[in-house]
């Protein structure tokens, strides 16, 4: 077994064939790991920045693979600080369940191996981040047992809470699994926009509409949030071109579920999703506020759920994100785990005093100038 970094874009590319060999043989493994997810994001967020693609293999076989690299930050001053992170976080993109894609007969070798390296490895960064771990596998363990004795500093915690619904056997099963209310809600609305001429549910599967249904997502994404003031995707053309070159990828691969919502022959709502083994991954969507009384987004969520069961999906996974509509349809929560492990160097101590020590001083004040007596008139001498 022997384990090192590939560092340029060339030999990432080169490495798709045995990725999605190693892909078939690993018994954990999310849309996010696969070798077209990654790569595509390289791509186009790589930049200047250094690869660190850890491969491990035996013999002439690929076993074992995890995608960081390493990202500058300014910390204080002209310090700056390098974070070795997983290839798809940093940006304005937000990947879930990432870490090592390992073959299921090597699962155990392969953490240990892969946490050995990463401690061992350690010329030009001073943080390993691993943020969005799938908390089913044991390598955030193996990275916390191979720093600490380094005498590195190891932070664990939760990266986010993840609301998911375990399939039912049919349609009429989760709605039972609903509360009345909500069950009447959801029916009604449907009925009425079934009610409506020209009204339909449908999966975009025609690579040379994709495109085209691509502009409208993007295009509802913005009048849905243009209101409210907030930050959101679809805003920079650099993440538009990310998703864009993905969506057509993942259709290739039969990947992509568009689910839309059309009447009277325009699209009036959109979600963007992934299906991958027998989970349906909802990563983001777009309504037009002007059809607001339809209850588009709800209508829609319906009959997105309702296709991947139809599917045979176990698993309607709602992503990052804890917004109220989401617990609505998904009762059931997971965590995705962050390991951050810090080496004793002059640069972590800056970053220590910038993002622990320095906040801790300002609530510190803040505490005391909210408890000192406001003045007087006359108080003063």
């Amino acid at each position: 077994m022997r384990t090192e970094f590939i560092t340029d874009t060339q030999a990432f590319e080169a490495l798709r064939g045995d990725w999605s060999t190693l892909l078939s043989r690993a018994r954990v493994a999310s849309v996010f790991q696969t070798w077209e997810w990654q790569y595509i994001w390289w791509k186009h967020y790589g930049g200047r920045q250094l690869l660190r693609l850890a491969v491990v293999r035996s013999g002439n076989e690929l076993i074992a693979v995890l995608p960081l690299y390493v990202q500058r930050q300014r910390v204080l001053g002209p310090i700056g600080i390098s974070l070795l992170r997983p290839v798809g976080t940093g940006g304005d993109t937000s990947p879930d369940y990432l870490g090592p894609l390992i073959a299921a007969d090597y699962e155990k070798e392969a953490e240990i191996e892969l946490a050995r390296f990463l401690s061992s490895e350690t010329s030009g960064w001073d943080v390993l981040r691993l943020s969005d771990l799938n908390s089913t596998t044991t390598f955030e363990t193996a990275i916390a047992k191979a720093c600490e004795p380094r005498g590195w500093r190891v932070r664990r915690g939760v990266s986010a809470a993840i609301s998911y619904v375990s399939l039912p056997k049919s349609w009429d099963d989760y709605l039972n699994s609903l509360s009345r209310e909500r069950r009447y809600t959801i029916r009604n609305t449907r009925r009425k926009f079934e009610a409506l001429p020209e009204s339909r549910f449908f999966v975009m599967s025609d690579s040379a509409l994709l495109d085209q249904a691509i502009d409208r997502l993007i295009e509802l994404h913005h009048r849905r949030w243009e209101e409210k003031d907030e930050p959101h995707a679809f805003s920079s053309p650099r993440y538009v071109a990310f998703h864009r070159e993905l969506m057509h990828a993942c259709l290739e691969k039969t990947w992509l579920r568009m689910y839309c919502l059309e009447l009277a022959g325009e699209i009036i709502a959109i979600y963007y999703c992934y299906r991958f083994r027998d989970t349906v991954y909802y990563f983001q969507g777009g309504f037009d506020p002007a059809r607001s009384k339809l209850r588009p987004g709800l209508v829609l969520m319906g009959y997105a759920i309702e296709h991947a069961l139809n599917e045979g999906n176990t698993v309607f996974d709602m992503l990052r994100g804890e917004y109220e509509y989401k617990t609505q349809w998904a009762k059931e929560v997971r965590e995705t785990r962050l390991l951050e492990a810090q080496r004793a160097t002059l640069t972590t101590f800056a970053h220590r005093l910038r993002h622990e020590q320095l906040p801790l001083l300002k609530r510190y004040l803040k505490s005391l100038r909210a408890e000192s007596p406001p003045r007087t008139a006359g108080s003063e001498k």
